[in-house]
């Protein structure tokens, strides 16, 4: 009983590391996705880091190449699900994460595997041995969804907040951009000065041109 015990603590702790690694997951992978053209590229590139992590991991073991136990054609179909459940699970990591956010998606996640695995233990389906869902359990998960509905409205409330901040700072952005494109606004005043002061020296000129020929006149007779 007390390596029973001690075995659960470790595992317990290995699986709260492992659960921090998955929470870090979706965000890696949402970094990376935004960085390729395509989602499915960055999934690519994500489970092609993987294998060669394995790969070398193997070879370091001295277990590759890998051998059966049994023959292949004997086992069921679901332990070749293993990779296009993986496949699912990073290319819609990587779509929503980065339009959601982590914590909800997260949390729908964890929620999800939780209830998966009360299922798989308590049918004692794919290989697990059965454990009944205890009511214990069952409060568990209904925990982790009443979480995700709390998580949910918060999420579109700040996102709605978000977009309307991005709305009043567009808005603003255009009106300065109006302010600074308008054409500048001429200062009359001198021109209407200037154009006072030519007329004030054309009018003695005038004058003066007047009286030319009275003298021209004057000087024929």
């Amino acid at each position: 009983m007390p390596h029973a015990t001690g075995m659960l603590s470790i595992a317990i702790l290995v699986g709260l590391a492992a659960g921090c690694l998955l929470g870090v997951q979706p965000s890696a992978n949402g970094s990376l996705g935004k960085a390729l053209a395509h989602p499915y590229q960055a999934a690519l590139i994500s489970f092609a880091v993987g294998t060669a992590l394995l790969l070398i991991l193997c070879l370091f073991a001295g277990v590759f190449p890998p051998t059966f136990k049994s023959t292949p054609g004997q086992l069921p179909w679901w332990v070749w699900s293993g990779g296009a459940i993986g496949v699912v699970v990073v290319t819609t990591s990587l779509f929503f994460v980065p339009r959601v956010g982590s914590v909800p998606w997260f949390a729908a996640i964890m929620t999800g595997q939780t209830l998966a695995a009360i299922l798989l233990d308590h049918f004692g389906w794919m290989g697990n041995p059965q454990a009944d869902a205890s009511p214990l359990r069952l409060l568990g998960v209904a925990l982790l969804v009443t979480g995700v509905l709390v998580i949910a409205p918060a999420k579109r409330s700040e996102n709605t907040a978000k977009r309307s901040e991005n709305t009043a700072q567009r808005s603003q952005n255009t009106g300065q951009r109006s302010e600074n494109t308008a054409p500048p606004r001429e200062n009359t005043a001198p021109r209407l000065v200037e154009a006072g002061q030519r007329s004030e020296s054309a009018t003695p000129l005038s004058s003066e041109t007047q009286s030319l020929p009275s003298v021209e006149s004057t000087n024929f007779r």
